[in-house]
């Protein structure tokens, strides 16, 4: 047991300062290139320079020599805030409408799915732009302003952002939960149920839906990459004050490295506890 936590700390450890090496890296990468030449030297010297600053932590400035903490903390309270309100609203959203597929007829299955495929169809671009001006339409025909449609100095704005930001969320847990309740009524012990003579909504209930949950939280890495890509799109659009447009406006390496770590420091943490805690045979369920 004890050599097992050993391993496994070793391990996590490794996978995490390769990581970071990684992340510093890439922030680094503009200063590979000077026009259509590479320059490999001024990349190794971009990289020496950013690890001497990052070594000071504290001292860290952006813009004119403005210290980076907690000003930084401030823009990844936004973003953070945007990220896990539509994360959770999606996935709350995703999960309704699946589990009322699973009880509605095969035809009633096929229109939705068709529905939801036109949707994925339309550009996350067109969505923003599109929501905007029905708000400004909107807004013509009554003379009221039911939600913001961008960001002044100093405020804040959510609420579109959230909302155009599940919309493209929602359809992607929507495919994985499909995806793993199929594959979870495929799997023997459904099979055992149902030659039981159990209910299918029964067999739904009881059994599939903690197995499905369980699997959709394993399973969601790649809905949380999209979301964290469609953030850059949402906070320049709508002139929030997120991370990454504070990434767009102050581009120092050790700014950006900082930024991608917050973010992805927790996000490693959620998913390696979730794999070393979470005892197998649930995993192997999932």
């Amino acid at each position: 047991m004890t050599r097992k936590v050993i391993s496994n700390g070793i391990e996590i450890t490794v996978q995490f300062i390769l990581s970071v090496i990684g992340i510093i890296c890439l922030g680094a990468l503009p200063k590979l290139f000077e026009g259509l030449h590479i320059n490999f030297s001024q990349y190794v010297q971009a990289l020496k320079m950013s690890v001497m600053k990052l070594i000071d932590v504290p001292n860290l400035t952006y813009g004119m020599n403005r210290p980076l903490f907690p000003q930084l903390f401030i823009h990844y309270k936004e973003t953070m805030i945007l990220f896990l309100a539509s994360f959770f609203i999606s996935l709350c959203i995703a999960f309704c409408i699946v589990y009322m597929m699973m009880r509605s007829r095969s035809h009633i299955q096929r229109r939705i799915k068709t529905f939801l495929l036109f949707l994925e169809s339309i550009p996350d671009i067109l969505l923003i732009i599109g929501s905007q001006i029905l708000v400004v339409w909107f807004f013509q025909k009554t003379g009221f302003l039911p939600i913001k449609i961008a960001a002044l100095r100093g405020e804040s704005i959510r609420g579109l952002p959230i909302i155009c930001l599940s919309i493209p969320t929602t359809i992607m847990f929507v495919k994985l939960l499909l995806l793993r309740f199929e594959t979870e009524l495929e799997k023997d012990y459904v099979l055992f149920a149902r030659a039981k003579g159990f209910d299918r909504f029964y067999i739904l209930n009881r059994h599939v839906l903690r197995n499905v949950l369980l699997s959709t939280l394993f399973f969601a890495k790649t809905n949380i990459w999209f979301m964290l890509s469609n953030l850059y799109i949402i906070e320049w659009l709508f002139n929030t004050h997120g991370i990454f447009v504070f990434i767009k406006n102050y581009q120092p390496i050790e700014v950006f490295t900082m930024s991608i770590l917050l973010i992805y420091i927790p996000i490693f943490v959620l998913f390696k506890s979730f794999h070393y805690f979470v005892p197998d045979a649930m995993k192997e369920r999932a």
